[in-house]
């Protein structure tokens, strides 16, 4: 069977917008959301890192050391180190480079910590069985793509003032709200964001300094003790 027919390879482009739960084809390439630039960038690093394998139209490629690839894939080395560096990609490209799902699966459980994209997401008989409220008691339904969109949220703020303490962005009605943090604890959104955090170790303990930021950031008092 064909590697484009196959039910257990998909492209970048497919199966980033089905883990964030967006559409390929009303994508603006020129506007991507935080969430799917994350998602993105998760499997191109994965690829580069050689943690899960990539393939070109089904041929493999990064198969051989950093050295041999750039002299026998430049277009590949190009076309990585253009997203990782500038994040510019080309939807022709991601949508011709597949994936396959059982090195996703794997990766997403052993490596990055996230649950697997829906389209490939391991289903259990009883799963049908919840009720509303027993996944109320425990964890919420779309907890994974909550996670995805507190860390691109935060991600985006810091590209806009890196020195944002962490605590003031687990409060922030940007993050509360359209994070749809103020389902999860405080110490849950520290500990997601802290994954993207730039000054990750650098940052000091206890109560955050009162400074000016470059941006207005409104916390939300709705939920504050």
């Amino acid at each position: 069977m064909p590697i484009k027919n196959n039910p257990d390879f998909k492209t970048v482009w497919q199966l980033t917008h089905n883990w964030v739960g967006e559409e390929p084809d009303k994508t603006d390439p020129l506007a991507i959301s935080p969430a799917l630039r994350i998602a993105i960038d998760r499997l191109i690093r994965g690829i580069s890192s050689r943690e899960i394998s990539g393939r070109w139209k089904g041929y493999r490629i990064f198969t051989g050391s950093l050295f041999l690839s750039l002299i026998l894939e430049p277009i590949h080395c190009l076309r990585f180190f253009r997203w990782l560096i500038y994040h510019k990609f080309s939807i022709d490209y991601l949508d011709n480079l597949y994936v396959k799902r059982n090195e996703v699966i794997t990766w997403c459980e052993k490596v990055v910590l996230l649950d697997p994209p829906p389209c490939w997401a391991i289903k259990n008989p009883s799963d049908n069985k919840i009720s509303v409220n027993e996944t109320k008691r425990h964890r919420p339904l779309n907890e994974v793509e909550d996670r995805i969109r507190c860390q691109a949220i935060a991600s985006a703020l810091w590209e806009l003032d890196i020195d944002i303490h962490p605590i003031h962005l687990a409060r922030s009605k940007i993050l509360q709200r359209f994070g749809n943090g103020r389902i999860y604890s405080e110490d849950t959104l520290k500990r997601w964001i802290a994954e993207v955090d730039p000054k990750k170790g650098q940052r000091k303990s206890g109560r955050p300094d009162i400074i000016e930021y470059k941006i207005v950031l409104e916390i939300d008092t709705q939920n504050q003790n």
